[in-house]
């Protein structure tokens, strides 16, 4: 997923479902119609600097928060940057062990 929209889009959406809203509450709170969010969480349409400012308040988030599509990596280059952070901190092995583990059960 090269697309900025479509990046976006996809974080609106991760964020929307976060929240465990639908398309037809978060488009009513930020004023705008169903649709248009549909386009814009497709990756079809860019939401205007007013709908950015409503989805960074409804959504409680930072406007560096909205446009995070780091996680959104591909698993082989997530698998590196882990991979890569564990070698150049090999004191903290146990750490981040502990850390999956916690996560995983």
């Amino acid at each position: 997923m090269s697309n900025l929209k479509q990046k976006f889009g996809c974080r609106v959406k991760e964020l929307r479902k976060r929240k465990i809203w639908t398309q037809e509450y978060l488009a009513e709170i930020i004023n705008l119609d169903t649709r248009s969010l549909r386009k814009i969480e497709s990756g079809d349409s860019f939401p205007s600097i007013t709908t950015l400012e409503r989805l960074i308040a409804v959504l409680e988030i930072s406007t560096v928060e909205l446009f995070d599509f780091e996680h959104n990596k591909s698993h082989k280059d997530l698998m590196k940057e882990t991979l890569d952070i564990i070698k150049a901190n090999p004191q903290k092995i146990v750490d981040i062990y502990k850390i999956v583990r916690a996560i995983v059960n």
